[in-house]
């Protein structure tokens, strides 16, 4: 009788079928009662909020008779793993209640409240940045300002800045003013419609340290710009510590006032890169501790080997192990279940960089070799900065790893080249439709390297 309602329920829900199925089991079967074990408390109240109770129970009444009763029961497989609450992915963190030396209620940001210095992973790709921000905690103001950190998507930029925010808080008792830049452009908007830019300024100047994320999204905002040169010089005068980040070095923002982009160079600029495999490893570690999981090393190394741009990627992956790991009640995570539940996440071969040359060779009909050499004509020149930035964009090495792939070059040298494609992208639209057909001939070739 379980297995016709299970086809039955493949018809209307064949997608998701094999993700909860596996957590129930039948214990009894008869017209007049149908009894059916789930293996975990919270994998029955997922259930149950998705209505699929209610369809198990519907298809057995049609069936085989509309008076059949249809019972749910919990047997977990270890009675210790039942839990009649939501997940609880971050450790409890405790508001102190935080005054300043005013007797001010200084509030703490509870959505980042456990991005702290202790949950960070420190390693030799975000080391510098971690003891320099750690340094800036533990005495605003007093050096590395303005402090400049730049890096991709998803590598712990928002957690620094926000690991300063929480310590300067707690320990400091000082005010901390957070914002990304595209929020201050939407509150300075604002506040022009209602004619309250003297509050606005206010509202951000009266704080004692400045915290602004994604300050690449100012470019080309002029009157934005314009308005935060006077506050980072407001701070910046009153030796007030200011911190921003960026996907992008200072000098590779387009459309910046220079005036901001020489503030901006004053203090300390640093670059936060993918982590390397030992890195990668400690994070995946430190994520299950936090997450309440068992990674053995077999699926960590799985995990850090197919994973290697983005530590936000490594985090959505235990995630969603995490979940996958109580709603069908195993008790282990192991290589096996990892792979299966991981599959869409991690369903393609990285890529390599002679891949991407020899796809940049065979598109612009210039040969690897040259792609690699330094000639400098144009031809080769341009066939050269798409293959680079290609790299960027689809490997984990750094400027440093790229410039010596491609002709022994510097970081700057890498910096610029990418600029370049960045800027071509934008104003030129035959380099700008040669880069989509070469990114999407990389990504229709991943699957088969």
């Amino acid at each position: 009788m379980w297995k016709t309602i299970v086809e039955e329920l493949k018809k209307a829900d064949n997608k998701e079928i094999n993700t909860f199925i596996d957590v129930l089991s039948p214990k009894k079967e008869s017209r007049e009662e149908i009894i059916i074990n789930c293996k975990s408390k919270f994998a029955y109240d997922f259930l149950k909020k998705n209505n699929y109770l209610s369809k198990i129970e519907n298809i057995a009444k049609t069936l085989f008779d509309k008076d059949t009763v249809v019972k749910f029961t919990v047997v977990p497989e270890n009675e210790d793993k039942v839990q009649n609450e939501d997940i609880q992915l971050e450790f409890d963190f405790k508001n102190k209640g935080n005054t300043n030396k005013n007797n001010e209620v200084i509030e703490q940001n509870e959505d980042y409240k456990n991005y702290t210095f202790d949950n960070f992973v420190s390693g030799p790709s975000n080391a510098t940045v971690y003891h320099a921000a750690q340094t800036i905690a533990k005495n605003p103001g007093t050096g590395y300002n303005p402090f400049f950190i730049f890096g991709d998507s998803g590598l712990g930029k928002t957690h620094i800045i926000h690991a300063i925010e929480n310590y300067i808080i707690q320990n400091k008792h000082k005010r901390v003013y957070y914002s990304t830049a595209n929020q201050m452009m939407t509150d300075y908007i604002k506040s022009l419609q209602t004619k309250t830019v003297s509050e606005f300024r206010e509202n951000i100047t009266k704080n004692d340290v400045l915290l602004i994320d994604d300050i690449q999204f100012l470019s080309g905002k002029n009157g934005t710009q314009d308005e935060f040169f006077y506050i980072f010089n407001q701070f910046y005068d009153k030796k007030k510590q200011i911190v921003l980040t960026s996907d992008k070095h200072v000098n590779e923002i387009n459309d910046i006032d220079d005036r901001l982009r020489s503030r901006f160079g004053m203090g300390v600029i640093l670059n936060i890169i993918p982590p390397e495999y030992e890195t990668r490893i400690a994070i995946i570690k430190k994520k299950s501790e936090l997450f309440e999981i068992n990674i053995d090393n077999e699926t960590a190394d799985f995990i850090a080997s197919n994973l290697k741009n983005n530590v936000r990627e490594i985090e959505g992956a235990l995630k969603t192990l995490k979940i996958s790991y109580e709603f069908i009640g195993n008790d282990t995570i192991d290589l096996k279940f990892a792979k299966n539940i991981l599959k869409d996440i991690i369903k393609k071969k990285p890529t390599e960089v002679e891949d991407i040359i020899k796809i940049v060779s065979a598109t612009t009909k210039v040969k690897p070799s040259d792609i690699i050499s330094k000639k400098r004509t144009k031809g080769i020149s341009i066939s050269r900065q798409i293959a680079i930035y290609l790299t960027r964009k689809y490997t984990s090495k750094t400027f440093k790893e790229i410039g010596e792939i491609f002709g022994g070059r510097d970081h700057s040298t890498i910096i610029t080249s990418i600029s370049n494609v960045e800027k071509l992208i934008l104003d030129d639209e035959h380099i700008s439709k040669l880069v989509a057909k070469l990114s999407n001939d990389i990504e229709m070739s991943k699957g088969s390297l």
